[in-house]
Formats: structure tokens, sequence, C-alpha cells
């Protein structure tokens, strides 16, 4: 019976460690609300509670024309481009496409028979001033990079020539001013 007896006090062992680690608080937490352990309180030995910050976000690009491609009907206007979009003039067809890095442009006279096509990407599209001098036969790009646009060097307007300015360009997005010269 020597064996029953040292399982017996073990046993008892157990059960005596168990009820004293269960009073003292170390392993058990308590369903009262009445009671200060650390799923009631909210607070954890040694974590400090700190307001977490978001990232501050570029404002999205805007445009004074918004996303109103009529308003270049008369050849003069600031709208925001995303994808493609077709701009129809007189005697003049402009498509841009924007993507994800790049500005692409695309003109063609009205019967077809005259066509041009300019584009600009890359990584810094984001911090350059670009120019294009569009006809429908000949389209002319150029970029400045890290110039603003009111920093940049004033585009020349001739009669029959569109001027493209891209304003600001975010994440495949962009502020564009066309200009039809007189």
């Amino acid at each position: 019976m020597t064996s029953s007896n040292a399982l017996d006090r073990r046993s008892l062992a157990a059960t005596a460690l168990f009820a004293a680690l269960a009073l003292t608080g170390c392993t058990a937490e308590s369903d009262d609300p009445a009671s200060p352990t650390e799923s009631n309180t909210g607070e954890s030995a040694g974590a400090e509670t700190t307001a977490e910050s978001e990232p501050t976000e570029e404002p999205s690009p805007s445009a004074a024309d918004g996303s109103d491609y009529a308003a270049c009907d008369d050849g003069s206007c600031e709208v925001l481009v995303s994808g493609e979009v077709e701009f129809e003039f007189d005697d003049l067809t402009l498509t841009v496409t924007i993507d994800e890095d790049s500005i692409e442009t695309y003109t063609a006279n009205s019967d077809s028979t005259r066509a041009g096509s300019s584009s600009m990407g890359g990584s810094g599209m984001s911090d350059s001033y670009c120019v294009a001098y569009l006809t429908a036969g000949s389209n002319t790009m150029q970029c400045y990079p890290d110039i603003e646009p009111e920093e940049a060097p004033e585009p020349e307007t001739e009669p029959g020539v569109l001027v493209l300015e891209m304003l600001d360009f975010k994440e495949g997005t962009a502020v564009i001013r066309l200009t039809m010269g007189d």
C-alpha cells in the first residue's frame, strides 16, 4: 500500500498547490466586475497607453473645373483626369490617358488623316510639371522635374495649337489645364 499512499499524497499536494495559486490570483481571472484584474481595468503591468497618430496623407489633387469635361469645349479648362478621357475641339480630337505613373496624349484631326502622340512617365511624375504642345499631326511634351507649376516657364500659345499643362499628379490622377491658342 505504499504506492497508493504515495499517490494519495501527490494528489493531495497538487490539490493544495492549485488551491493556493487560485487564492493568490496568479493563474485565475475573476468574472466579477469589482475584481481588479487585468481584463477588467484595461491596463496591463508595464504597458503604456499612447494615442496612435495616423500618417499624414497628401490631399487628393483638385481642379478648378473638377471632372466637368464639358468646361473644355471652349478650349480653356482645368480638369481632373483619371484613366482615359477624350476631348473634342473644332478640328482636333485629344485623348489623354493617365495611369499609375504616366501621362499619354494622342491627337487626330477630324478626318483622322493626321495624328500625333506623346507620353511621359516614371516614378518622378508626381514631382514634375509637364507641358505639351498639341496639334493634329504633332505632339511635343516636356517635363520639368521638381518644379512647381507657378515656377515653370510660361507656355507659349500659338494659333491652332492646344497647350496641355499637367499641374498635379498623384497615383494615377492628374490635374491638367488645356488652353487653345487663338
